[in-house]
């Protein structure tokens, strides 16, 4: 009796292994089709600015990174210093980093609550 159950377990055990395995394999290939899968520019939202955001950015990084952050103009813009200093990014200077940094902050500024969100009694 022991030995069956043994048996049983051990069956169980590969199976939950085995579905395991296929799990992550599935996840793997989903992440890399989507890092295959390359962007466009109309991926941000136009305006001024965007064409250079799209080129110098996406060297180190998807956009993905780009459209879920919202920072204030400041934080943009410390940002571009941080990026330059602890990952290699070739720093920006001048009118090209104005222009990123102020693309950014314009569409990915921090964001809003809702007019039906607030509560006007404590603005």
């Amino acid at each position: 009796m022991r030995t069956a159950m043994l048996v049983v377990l051990a069956a169980a055990l590969g199976i939950g292994v085995a579905a395991a395995q296929q799990n992550a394999e599935r996840d793997a290939d989903a992440a890399h089709a989507i890092q295959a899968t390359p962007e466009e520019e109309t991926i941000l939202p136009d305006g001024e600015g965007r064409s250079e955001t799209f080129a110098y950015c996406t060297v180190c990084h998807n956009t993905a990174l780009i459209r879920r952050s919202r920072f204030s103009r400041q934080q943009w813009d410390g940002l571009m210093d941080w990026m330059a200093e602890r990952h290699g990014m070739n720093p920006l200077e001048g009118e090209f980093r104005d222009t990123i940094v102020n693309y950014l902050a314009q569409h990915f500024g921090p964001s809003q609550a809702p007019a039906r969100g607030r509560n006007p009694f404590l603005n």
